[in-house]
């Protein structure tokens, strides 16, 4: 895991910035004044995805270690590439951008107070080595400031945003897949024993997380484009937060074991929810 320690912080700190350069106030406030699908969505992507990650590590049998991996995975907010992904389902782009942003700078908060609580309910008992305030400072300093200054720069400056969003984003992409590519090869020898677990456990939660959010965006989601939207930003999450903040808590790649499985397998779900949509239509 040293080398996301030392390199890891550089490159999610690149990522975020790239996402902050998106966020447009103009849109913002479009969706402030009709704020159902924004609040809903949001409740989905931080209340309803830990609940799931609650049931599944209740009653599934596994080692600690996973099972704080696996609450920490649905505690992340939406990968960056799932505006991209917005797009591709012709979905509401301005909405995809603004949960992401929003649910990437409430993550100070929603990631320690969450992993604590969550943990405490499971196992009763806190977890080991793990402080918030650390936790949250960290957040804070390679997420938070970030992202901010992204979308400073896309206030004030959109004329250098304009120029480099899109290459910003092939090379968040790049960073994400070198990061974890490297990370799981420099550890693979000490993975194996854990994806007996975690190989059963990853489809089980992309798939109550595809269908929650189906069903969920059905009822409740105005608009075809809006319920798009939110489906694929509570089905991609961002792993390369995932490993790099845990990265910084642990020392055992095998907390980022459930991470790591869960942020491949992802795209392979949407490539499959992208192709209904298309044969759909």
């Amino acid at each position: 895991m040293e080398f996301v320690k030392l390199v890891g912080p550089f490159a999610i700190f690149f990522i975020m910035y790239s996402l902050g350069l998106k966020l447009n106030f103009i849109n913002f406030y479009e969706l402030i004044k009709r704020p159902k699908n924004l609040i809903l969505g949001l409740i989905c992507q931080i209340i309803f995805l830990p609940i799931i990650g609650l049931l599944i590590v209740s009653f599934y049998p596994m080692p600690d270690e996973l099972k704080i991996g696996i609450l920490l995975l649905l505690l992340l907010p939406s990968a960056t590439m799932s505006n991209y992904a917005t797009r591709l389902v012709d979905g509401n782009i301005s909405l995809s951008i603004t949960i992401t942003t929003i649910c990437s700078l409430l993550c100070i908060f929603t990631i320690p107070v969450g992993m604590t609580v969550l943990f405490e309910l499971v196992m009763h008992k806190p977890i080991q080595n793990f402080d918030v305030k650390t936790v949250s400072a960290k957040i804070f300093i390679i997420i938070t400031v970030p992202t901010l200054l992204g979308i400073i720069t896309n206030r004030y400056f959109n004329y250098f945003k304009e120029r480099f969003v899109l290459l910003f984003d092939k090379i968040s992409m790049v960073l994400f897949l070198f990061i974890i590519s490297v990370a799981v090869y420099q550890e693979r020898m000490n993975l194996g024993g854990y994806f007996e677990y975690v190989g059963v456990v990853a489809p089980i939660i992309l798939f109550f997380v595809l269908l929650v959010s189906v069903v969920f965006v059905k009822f409740f989601i105005d608009g075809i484009d809006c319920q798009r939207s939110i489906t694929v930003e509570c089905l991609l999450q961002n792993g390369a937060m995932g490993f790099i903040i845990t990265a910084q808590i642990f020392t055992d790649i095998s907390y980022v074991t459930p991470i790591a499985l869960y942020a491949l397998l992802q795209y392979f779900v949407l490539a499959f929810y992208v192709a209904n949509i298309k044969i759909v239509k």
